[in-house]
């Protein structure tokens, strides 16, 4: 014979009281990310950046990248840079920095790194003022 009780739980699991919540899944970022990106928003009203430029070594057939940029306000400038090399898959390969740098009131001048190894075919650079 049933009893009340074991009748009431076979009811109450049959209506989904014993329920298993759906993991938590990330959202998906609609951005891809940037070459260059900045940190802050005023670091980025206060520089020009010109386009990178991207050869390979020669000899160790390495990423070497060239990033024009100056201070485009009349103050000095302390900024950190950091930067990721990602292969072909886009995988990291590889970190630079961060690195300390002053930039000078509206005089050109410009950021270079370079990958540690040749299985690197694109990059990411961080810059943020210096802390």
């Amino acid at each position: 014979m049933k009893t009340p009780l074991t009748l009431l739980s076979l009811i109450l699991l049959a209506i989904g009281c014993d329920k298993v919540n759906k993991p938590l899944e990330g959202r998906a970022d609609p951005y891809l990310a940037p070459q260059i990106s900045f940190a802050d928003p005023d670091l980025r009203k206060m520089t020009a950046v010109g386009a990178p430029i991207v050869v390979r070594d020669s000899i160790s057939n390495h990423l070497i990248v060239t990033v024009p940029i100056r201070s485009a306000v009349n103050k000095t400038i302390y900024m950190d840079y950091s930067a990721t090399f990602i292969d072909r898959n886009g995988v990291p390969v590889g970190n630079f920095g961060p690195i300390t740098k002053t930039f000078d009131p509206n005089v050109p001048d410009q950021i270079m790194i370079q990958s540690t190894t040749p299985e690197a075919a694109d990059f990411q650079l961080t810059l943020r003022f210096a802390r």
